[in-house]
């Protein structure tokens, strides 16, 4: 069933002010003169790109993902100039919501039309494939003045923002399906009628198949595909941009290969990637990249790439806690193993407030960086308070592979991973706190909070005290094997120290005996 949007006089409320405030400021803002218009959407981009930290890295690691050629510098500016685009198209959404479209007319180009056209005569409905360019409600209302559709879309968190926008999409619009109302969109296409949809965001792993987007894996909605074959409805793509420095929009129709829809969902998601990408390369700075479009991946949250977001923290009622617990086997330390397969670690305290040193708080903070610096260690999901019992709870995602605690640790792999960290400013605290794991990939630290990040270079002293640690409990010649990763004066001044300890001595003896046959 089409929705229909609530009575805006029902958001009354005082907590609906602050969106009746923006919304009043983009209404004032829509009826400014083009220029002006877009002047203020640079603006209100550059701004929100320093504002907007979570989403400026997100855009930042999907740009890098998918524009490796581009230099650092390439990629700073394309990101800035998306949240420039993306504000713009904030502007003009309002502008396709609140005023005529056929205001707008002379502005739009279509290309394709004839596609459209044979298409329609068909009357089996059209289903319109399309992404999340920065143009699109603007550009999706001048299209509807030309060809009627209905759209799918995604509700909002806000609900007074959600039924703003739900009337400016049906003033133009002959239909607005819910994203899970999928008999209302057949019934539609059912009827002769076309649908517009984006198949092009991330909705997890159970409406999904994965298929390159950008040469990156990505989960791809497979709905699109059985939209099509439900009723043998022609397939257009549709896309739509701003050209640069010009008082004019671009839209055009393209057809779908033949064998699209094939039955494969594999393969028909590559060819609807394949196709979107085309279309975000004529300018990839008005794509939403904002999104997580490479969240899911088939290893769950440790693979996901946007590691540096902030982590869910939230309190939970005992009842809630039961459920989470539910089926739990208890490990040492006064930790759970979930049946959900994550491992919950408990600790005294409440996690919240903004300057709190909570140690939930620093295992989340440690891990992520431990991540980003490209070393294996536990993956934080979830951070829970249970009030009830002054506890926080922190749920993980633990390395594959075997605890060494108590157990000889293979010197080369030791060093190795001793190196990395001291490089990138980690020293430990306990090192028999660390509970390394041995995966098939190498040493995983299963304890971040043995560690400390420094905000200065690892001292010689450090490095030493690390290495003596970890030396007695290697089964090979950790400290030299250290060594081989120094610089020449850092190697010396190491070596000297460490013979004046005995080490060399002691694990070239050690080594020596090893390598005898």
């Amino acid at each position: 069933m089409a929705k229909s949007a609530p009575p805006l006089g029902s958001f009354l409320a005082l907590r609906f002010w602050p969106t009746w405030i923006g919304i009043a400021g983009l209404c004032v803002l829509a009826w400014l003169p083009f220029r002006l218009r877009m002047l203020c959407g640079s603006m209100m981009g550059r701004l929100s790109w320093l504002l907007a930290r979570e989403r400026r890295y997100i855009t930042s690691v999907n740009i890098g993902m998918c524009f490796p050629e581009l230099d650092s510098q390439a990629q700073h500016e394309l990101v800035l100039r998306c949240f420039i685009e993306n504000s713009r198209g904030l502007i003009e959404t309002a502008c396709g919501w609140i005023r005529p479209a056929s205001h707008f007319h002379k502005l739009v180009s279509i290309k394709g039309c004839e596609h459209m056209d044979a298409a329609i005569a068909q009357g089996r409905g059209v289903l319109l494939l399309g992404a999340h360019y920065s143009t699109l409600d603007f550009c999706a209302n001048l299209l509807s003045s030309f060809y009627p559709f209905a759209a799918t879309y995604r509700a909002h968190k806000n609900p007074l923002f959600d039924a703003f926008m739900l009337r400016g999409r049906l003033k133009n619009c002959n239909g607005v399906f819910d994203r899970a109302d999928i008999r209302g969109a057949f019934r539609h296409l059912k009827q002769g009628k076309t649908l517009w949809y984006a198949p092009d965001q991330d909705y997890g792993p159970e409406q999904s198949t994965y298929a390159p987007f950008f040469g990156n894996r990505a989960a791809t909605i497979t709905a699109a595909s059985r939209f099509a074959a439900f009723n043998g409805s022609p397939v257009l793509f549709v896309r739509h941009h701003r050209l640069a420095n010009r008082k004019a929009y671009d839209m055009e129709f393209i057809p779908a290969s033949d064998s699209w829809p094939s039955g494969d969902d594999e393969k028909d998601a590559a060819l609807i990637n394949q196709t979107l990408e085309s279309c975000i390369r004529f300018d990839p700075a008005q794509y939403l990249w904002m999104h997580k479009r490479f969240k899911t991946q088939p290893g769950g949250k440790p693979q996901s790439p946007y590691i540096m977001i902030r982590t869910p923290n939230r309190k939970l009622s005992e009842s809630q806690f039961a459920l989470l617990t539910s089926g739990a086997q208890s490990l040492p330390d006064g930790r759970m193993q979930l049946s959900s397969g994550l491992q919950l670690r408990l600790f005294t305290g409440m996690a919240s407030g903004l300057f709190s040193r909570h140690p939930a708080l620093a295992l989340d903070r440690l891990s992520k960086k431990l991540r980003a610096g490209n070393f294996s260690t536990i993956t934080v999901d979830n951070i829970f308070r249970f009030a009830f019992r002054n506890e926080t709870g922190v749920t993980c995602y633990i390395p594959e592979g075997e605890t060494l605690a108590g157990k000889l640790v293979d010197g080369l792999l030791c060093a190795d991973l001793l190196f990395k960290l001291h490089e990138c400013g980690f020293t430990f605290l306990k090192p028999q706190d660390a509970e390394l794991i041995q995966t098939r990939s190498g040493l995983a630290i299963g304890n971040p909070l043995a560690l400390q990040l420094r905000s200065a270079p690892v001292d010689i002293n450090s490095r030493i005290s690390d290495i003596l640690s970890f030396a007695t409990s290697s089964s090979e010649l950790l400290p030299a094997s250290y060594l081989k990763h120094c610089n020449t004066s850092t190697a010396a001044i190491l070596e000297q120290r460490l013979a004046q300890s005995g080490m060399l001595a002691d694990n070239a003896s050690r080594n020596g005996q090893h390598s005898q046959p």
